[in-house]
C-alpha cells in the first residue's frame, strides 16, 4: 500500500492548492453534518496540544527521564506541529462564517483551567494522558476504517487528518509513560480520566451543536440521519471510542494494549510535512 506522503496524494493536493481550487463547503462525502463534526473537532486541538506540550516541558525541566528523552522530544515536535496546522485550518474556518472565535476562546478557558496550579503536575499529566487517549483512539478508528480515503473526501483534508492520526499513534504512550515514571498511580489516573473526559466532550460537542445551529441543521432530520450512522452505527466512531474509553479504567492498562489494524497500511516515515499542509489553508484565506 502507498504511504500517506506518497507522490500521488501529494501532487493531487498540491494541484488543488496551487490552482486555487477552494475547499468544498461539505468536503466530507458531500455531507454537511459530518463536515461540521470534523470541523468542530479541530477547534479545540491547538490549545489542547499546547497544553500537552507545556505539561511535558514542565516535567522535563524538573526531572531527568533519560529513557524517555527521545519520546519527549518527539511529542513536543509533533504536538506543536498539530497546533500549527489546526490553527491554520481554524483561521480558514472563520472565513466560512462559522462562529469560530467564541469556541476558540472557550477552548482557551478550558485548557487554562486544566493547566492551572489547582491541579498538581501529576494530575495534569494524567488529564493530558486522557486527552491523548481520546485522540489516539480516534486516530486508530480513522486508520482502521480508512474513513478519509476516497474521491468523496477532499484530498487536502484526507492528508491533514491522516497525518495527524499517524502522529497521534506514534506518541500515544508518551504522556502515559511519563506519568508512570513520575510515580503516578491508579486512583489519580482514573479520577483524572473523568475530568479529562468532561473537558474533551464539552469542548467538542458545544462547538458542534453551535455549528449545526448556525447552518440551520440542528433540527434537520435528514442531516442527522445522514451523519448518525458513522457516529453511532455498527462500528461507528462513538461506539468504538466508548469501548476504548472503558479500557482506561482497567488496572494495568497501557495505551499499546489497544491494537491498531491500520487497514490501508498508511505510513508516515517521520516526514515533517506540517508546513506543506498549512499552505492548504493559508492559500484559501
Amino acid at each position: 500500500m502507498e504511504p500517506v506522503v506518497n507522490e500521488r496524494e501529494r501532487r493531487h493536493a498540491q494541484y488543488l492548492e496551487t490552482h486555487g481550487v477552494p475547499l468544498p463547503e461539505s468536503w466530507y462525502n458531500h455531507n454537511a453534518f459530518l463536515t461540521l463534526f470534523f470541523s468542530a473537532g479541530s477547534i479545540a486541538i491547538p490549545e489542547a496540544e499546547r497544553m500537552v506540550v507545556r505539561t511535558v516541558e514542565e516535567v522535563a525541566a524538573k526531572q531527568k527521564l533519560p529513557h524517555l528523552e527521545k519520546e519527549i522530544e518527539n511529542i513536543i515536535h509533533e504536538e506543536s506541529a498539530h497546533a500549527r496546522v489546526h490553527d491554520a485550518f481554524n483561521k480558514y474556518l472563520k472565513t466560512t462564517g462559522l462562529p469560530v472565535e467564541q469556541h476558540l476562546q472557550a477552548s482557551r478557558r478550558i485548557t487554562a483551567l486544566a493547566s492551572s496550579k489547582i491541579f498538581s503536575l501529576k494530575t495534569r499529566l494524567a488529564i493530558c494522558a486522557t486527552i491523548e487517549h481520546f485522540t489516539a483512539t480516534g486516530a486508530r478508528h480513522i486508520l482502521d476504517t480508512g474513513m478519509f480515503e476516497g474521491k468523496e473526501v477532499d484530498e487536502r483534508m484526507d492528508r491533514v487528518w491522516t497525518w495527524h492520526a499517524l502522529e497521534e499513534l506514534d506518541h500515544r504512550s508518551t504522556v502515559f509513560d511519563i506519568y508512570v515514571a513520575m510515580g503516578g498511580g491508579y486512583v489519580r489516573r482514573i479520577c483524572s480520566a473523568l475530568v479529562g473526559t468532561m473537558f474533551f466532550l464539552y469542548g467538542h460537542h458545544v462547538c458542534f451543536i453551535s455549528f449545526l445551529r448556525h447552518e440551520e441543521l440542528l433540527w434537520n432530520r435528514k442531516a442527522w440521519a445522514s451523519g448518525l450512522p458513522l457516529l453511532l452505527g455498527k462500528g461507528g466512531i462513538y461506539r468504538e471510542m466508548f469501548k476504548d474509553w472503558l479500557k482506561l479504567f482497567r488496572p494495568g492498562f497501557h495505551p499499546t494494549d489497544i491494537q491498531v489494524a491500520n487497514r490501508l497500511q498508511k505510513q508516515l516515515h517521520h516526514y515533517h510535512i506540517e508546513s506543506e499542509l498549512i499552505k492548504y489553508f493559508t492559500s484559501a484565506v
